[in-house]
């Protein structure tokens, strides 16, 4: 995929918030772009996005995550 839009939203911070920063990030139906949504400081979004990535980078191919699919 080589997004051509992309999308970023701040949310208002939860009421009653689970995180400190929270970040949901998705690719469009049609494979032109992709979409970021968070909640927190954007400081802490691009921090905990990269901690994210490294993690990911490892674990995925290696099969390392719970799968809940049915």
């Amino acid at each position: 995929m080589s997004p051509t839009k992309v999308a970023i939203v701040r949310e208002p911070d939860d009421p009653q918030p689970m995180a400190k920063t929270s970040v949901s990030l998705g690719d469009t139906k049609d494979d032109q772009g992709f979409y970021i949504v968070f909640r927190g400081e954007p400081e802490n979004v691009v921090s905990l996005l990269a901690e994210a990535l490294k993690v990911c980078e490892v674990a995925l191919p290696a099969g390392h995550y719970r799968d809940n699919r049915e």
